[in-house]
């Protein structure tokens, strides 16, 4: 039977700004129609990859399956499997990134064989993996970043650590240089009194995650055998002096063998544990929780998928991302994904597939190809890479032993689209950040004013406040905006408290529309509050404290900012579209990292997206615009009503010149034909952001492009309101365009 094809890329998928003269419409470089290339069309038969339809509600948290990438992808032979990530976050020109591992193995899949490790390194957020050293000392899977900086990893088998073996040494290592050279520690660990090992070779296995709790000690789970029980226990150690001796903190109460511990911590403080059962077939996945900081754990229980089935699957990892989303990945049959979106993990509100190859539905065959060993590492606020292998030693032969790691990009957003890119206007300098900051630390770059708003959740990537007086942080935006919603992530799980002010002008300030008391944070907090027109956004902390403000979120209600959509996937609340997608690629968004793409390289096709807006008698819709391949028209039209129906009174295109030296042309419908309301002063350069502005009543629009208006009351269709706005490549369809639209805002005038 022939492989199955891997999924796709899932489609679940303002006001004006000010513009000067110099950025608008000055500048050449655009050439004009071109010829079109039968020949470069889609060919007979292909499937155009492009998300259609509707995008999902605005007010609803969505998660998007984005594309694949390699990590590795060797000729036949060279063995990678079993993957395993973590990343830590640094500084690369001014923006933070992730400096990622990912281990494969080369060893046998047998309990006595030795791990053989390839490690693969990223140094911008897993976008590139340009390096990957064969032997290297340890793997990622048990690896973790220590409050002094240095790096510190738990191999996954240990020793015996005499010939009783009775006890066992963990072998661990530390690295003082970003994992460049490691020290290797050994640390002894005995079983609790009146227990002894039975049945494991070498005594346990350490999986997954070493993590530093609240009380200081370095904790990672292992499963092993005591003679004392009968089945399998998943249990818990703790080192407080580096690895160098370990003790059991506790074990997980379970009615079933258990083994393949994935843990984190959940948005309301607690830790969750999912564990691969032993002894059924297939192997299902158990969950418990911990309220006490790992140190007694609840009797596990079946983990349930979103029709109340227990879930089956191996190798299981958590990842509770900044936004309070939690995602659990797990494997075999495929790779899938799970998706709490309240943080806590009691229940599971989606699964989605990222990646399936195998060779047969027969015997074995369904574990053949990917082999469901993956893992997980957060790049953002809203976004995770997932990682899996292609095949496992045991199951690549019907693909010729080739064997490869890939990346899945996972895209997990809460409701709301006005989130405001503050780090890229931060980098942009459009937007400025003060306040009382404690002295930098080197051993942490990522701490700085800028991290409170870098996507990562991470302890140090924060901007930290101390004084003596009451120390505050003070944001200024690039202009005003209808703030309504605040995200707040406070240090890394200490009681901490902050008030969250705004102002208009920067004196004047409101009442708090956030207050924090005594809060534990693991992942932002959201609050919803009615909208205020500010530019300003102040967090204030007690007089005398040192609170870290680990991250900073802010909305606002009247711009849709495509920074909170699934990217390569239909936005939200976008209705009829068609090859128009939300993208961070090519063109950077309007002081910010993502806007909708308008993509058309078809002959008898084109791209559009509406976003409907509520029927009202004067509409005033705002947006910028770009392109880096203008070819034919980009067509805007204001949507509306006539009675119960559906019309589109108002129709406008702008059309590029016939040679890269003469200015674009802006053009009305009348329903049939279109006539010209005049031309730009100048050429509109490529990746250049033009604000537009379409005001509309049901006798007369007035479009301001830049600094010019453009007034008509010629109409395509009788309207009795106005809702909304349609984005569309070419009328007539034309070819080979790329349109951004960005800081989109459509509101009715009092």
């Amino acid at each position: 039977m022939p492989p199955r094809p891997r999924p796709h890329l899932s489609g679940i998928v303002g006001g004006l700004v000010g513009f000067g003269a110099a950025v608008a419409l000055l500048g050449a470089g655009l050439g004009g129609p071109e010829r079109v290339d039968p020949a470069a069309d889609t060919p007979a038969g292909a499937i155009n990859p492009l998300p259609a339809g509707d995008g999902p509600p605005a007010d609803a948290s969505v998660t998007g399956v984005g594309p694949e990438w390699n990590v590795l992808n060797w000729g036949p032979g060279p063995r990678a499997a079993v993957p395993a990530s973590f990343g830590y976050d640094t500084v690369v020109d001014g923006r933070t990134k992730q400096k990622i591992f990912v281990s494969s193995q080369a060893n046998d899949d047998v309990a006595g064989a030795d791990s053989i490790v390839n490690m693969s390194l990223s140094e911008d957020s897993g976008l590139s993996f340009l390096t990957t050293e064969r032997d290297y000392p340890t793997t990622a899977l048990n690896m973790t970043r220590l409050p002094d900086g240095s790096l510190f990893a738990v191999d996954f088998i240990p020793e015996w650590a005499d010939s009783t073996q009775t006890s066992v040494n963990l072998l661990s290592w530390r690295s003082t240089d970003g994992g460049q050279t490691w020290e290797r520690i050994k640390g002894r660990f005995t079983p609790p009194a009146g227990e002894q090992f039975a049945g494991t070779n070498r005594g346990l296995r350490v999986h997954r995650v070493p993590r530093v709790l609240d009380d200081g000690a370095i904790v990672v789970p292992v499963y092993t055998t005591y003679r004392s029980a009968p089945r399998r226990i998943s249990a818990f150690l703790q080192s407080t002096d580096g690895g160098h001796t370990w003790t059991q903190r506790s074990v997980v109460p379970s009615s079933i063998g258990t083994n393949e511990v994935g843990w984190g911590h959940t948005k309301d403080g607690r830790l969750i544990a999912v564990m691969r059962t032993e002894g059924e077939t297939p192997a299902r996945l158990r969950v418990s929780w911990s309220s006490d900081d790992g140190h007694t754990w609840s009797p596990s229980q079946p983990l349930l998928d979103p029709g109340g089935q227990q879930v089956v699957g191996i190798y299981p990892d958590v990842v509770l991302q900044p936004n309070g989303i939690m995602l659990m990945s797990t494997g075999r049959p495929d790779n899938r994904v799970y998706i709490d979106y309240d943080g806590t993990g009691e229940t599971w509100d989606e699964v989605r597939d990222v990646f399936t190859l195998y060779p047969s539905d027969t015997g074995n065959g369904r574990y053949d190809g990917s082999s469901g060993n993956q893992s997980m590492t957060g790049v953002g606020a809203s976004r995770t890479l997932f990682f899996g292998d292609r095949c496992h030693v045991w199951g690549c032969k019907a693909y010729n032993e080739q064997y490869g790691v890939v990346a899945v990009l996972l895209n997990a957003v809460t409701d709301g689209v006005g989130k405001i890119d503050v780090a890229s206007q931060l980098a942009g300098g459009v937007a400025a950040v003060t306040g009382d900051f404690a002295p930098a630390d080197a051993r942490f770059p990522e701490q700085r004013p800028e991290g409170a708003f870098d996507g990562s959740s991470r302890p140090n990537s924060a901007a930290v406040l101390s004084g003596s007086g009451t120390p505050a942080m003070t944001l200024k935006l690039d202009r005003p905006y209808s703030i309504d919603r605040i995200g707040l992530m406070l240090g890394d799980g200490q009681p901490l408290d902050a008030n969250i002010q705004l102002s208009l002008d920067g004196r004047r300030w409101g009442k708090p529309v956030v207050r924090t008391a005594g809060t534990r944070d693991h992942s932002m907090r959201y609050t919803d509050f009615p909208a205020q027109r500010a530019q300003y956004v102040r967090v204030t902390t007690p007089a005398g404290t040192t609170t870290p403000i680990t991250e900073l979120e802010v909305y606002a209600a009247d711009v849709q900012t495509f920074e909170n959509d699934p990217i390569y996937g239909i936005p939200r609340g976008f209705v009829d579209a068609k090859n128009a997608t939300v993208n961070d690629q090519e063109v950077e968004g309007w002081n910010s990292s993502s806007s909708l793409r308008l993509f058309d390289k078809f002959l008898d096709d084109n791209a559009t997206a509406t976003r409907p807006a509520p029927p009202v008698d004067h509409q005033r819709a705002t947006f910028a615009w770009s392109t880096n391949d203008f070819r034919g028209p980009f067509t805007f039209s204001a949507e509306g009503r006539s009675g119960d129906d559906a019309v589109t009174p108002w129709r406008f295109r702008l059309v590029p010149g016939a040679n890269a030296t003469t200015p674009p042309a802006v053009e009305v419908s009348d329903g049939s034909t279109w006539t010209s309301l005049g031309s730009l002063s100048a050429v509109v350069p490529v990746n250049t952001w033009v604000p537009i502005t379409v005001d509309t009543t049901t006798s007369e629009a007035t479009v301001t492009i830049g600094a010019q208006e453009f007034t008509t009351g010629v109409s395509a269709e009788p309207a009795d309101q106005l809702a909304g706005l349609t984005f569309t490549t070419g009328d007539p369809i034309a070819y080979g365009m790329s349109f951004f639209i960005d800081d989109l805002s459509i509101g009715g005038v009092s």
